[in-house]
């Protein structure tokens, strides 16, 4: 159970770097429609990461 206190630490400290952007982070190529990423995922047999934010 540690280590999801650790995840959920990083998680908390590399949220406010992206904050105000509509730009999702550096790294591979994001989806922004789930059914489109559900399917790739599956089609590879990869792992969904969502990534969520709110703007003002």
């Amino acid at each position: 159970m540690r280590w999801i206190a650790i995840v959920a630490l990083l998680l908390g400290l590399a949220a406010p770097a992206y904050a105000g952007s509509d730009t999702p982070p550096k790294g591979p190529t994001w989806e922004r429609d789930l059914l489109v990423a559900q399917q790739k995922a599956l089609a590879q047999g990869k792992p969904i990461f969502l990534y969520f934010t709110k703007t003002y």
